[in-house]
This record gives C-alpha cells, sequence and structure tokens, in this order.
C-alpha cells in the first residue's frame, strides 16, 4: 500500500487530510519538520519507506522548503507536495524551478483535487522507476 507522509504543525490540518486519505493510503503524520525527516531516514530503502510527501510550507523550526529540500537530496524518488496558504504562495513558486517541490497546494484544498494530484504523482513516479529499470535491463543486455 502507497505510504503517505503528512507534515503540519496544526493538528487540524493533519486530522483533515488523513480522514480524506486514509482509506485509500497508508498514512503516517508529524507535526514537527524534524521528526518527519528523522522518520524518513529511518524508514529509507525498507519496505516502510514513504511514497509521497504533503507538507505546509509555514512551521516553526524548519519550513517546508527547508524540508523539502532535504528529502530531495536524501529521497529524491519521493513524491513531493506543498502546501501554502495564499499570503505563502509566492514563497512556494520558486520550490517549483528548484524541483523542490512537484506540486504547490493551496488551503483550504479541494479533496478531489488532492487526491487527484497524489494519484497522478504516484503514476509519475511509478512511470519513471519502470523507465529506468528498462534502461538498466538495455545496457545489461549490452
Amino acid at each position: 500500500m502507497t505510504h503517505i507522509l503528512l507534515v503540519d504543525d496544526e493538528p487540524e490540518v493533519l486530522n483533515a487530510l488523513t480522514r480524506i486519505l486514509r482509506k485509500d493510503y497508508q498514512i503516517t503524520s508529524f507535526s514537527s519538520a524534524n521528526d518527519a525527516l528523522e522518520a524518513i531516514k529511518h524508514n529509507l530503502n525498507t519496505d516502510a519507506q514513504f511514497d509521497l510527501i504533503i507538507s505546509d510550507i509555514r512551521m516553526p523550526h524548519m519550513d517546508g522548503i527547508e524540508l523539502l529540500t532535504h528529502i530531495y537530496k536524501i529521497a529524491p524518488q519521493m513524491s513531493r507536495v506543498l502546501l501554502s496558504g495564499y499570503a505563502d504562495m509566492e514563497l512556494c513558486q520558486s520550490a517549483i524551478p528548484e524541483n523542490i517541490a512537484q506540486i504547490i497546494l493551496s488551503k483550504p484544498w479541494d479533496n478531489f483535487e488532492i487526491k487527484t494530484i497524489i494519484n497522478l504523482l504516484l503514476e509519475l513516479a511509478h512511470l519513471k522507476q519502470e523507465n529506468l529499470s528498462l534502461k538498466n535491463a538495455h545496457s545489461s543486455n549490452l
């Protein structure tokens, strides 16, 4: 089952996202970016590794862009979504060209839209992995 990591310092946001996604995905949530980063490092290359992260941009101690930057360096295959209020949208847009975040979702979000985006990102990750496997198989046959 697909494993999604949710990171937001607001418990109401974590509860709402969990409620929306728990039927279709395995959900782990943290209210601290530092705790989430440690969990990612701990679960890297295990059966419990995360497939996708949804992180708020504004959090104490480490913001979402910094968190996703760390994740991109240690787990570039993990799909990365940044959650933002309208006031932070300009700041978030800098994360896209750097490939820190693949998608920015605004608060409040649309439940159908968030599920659709998650499914598209997971399909894209699957296709990239499949393509890499095919390239490796082709290279080894040469």
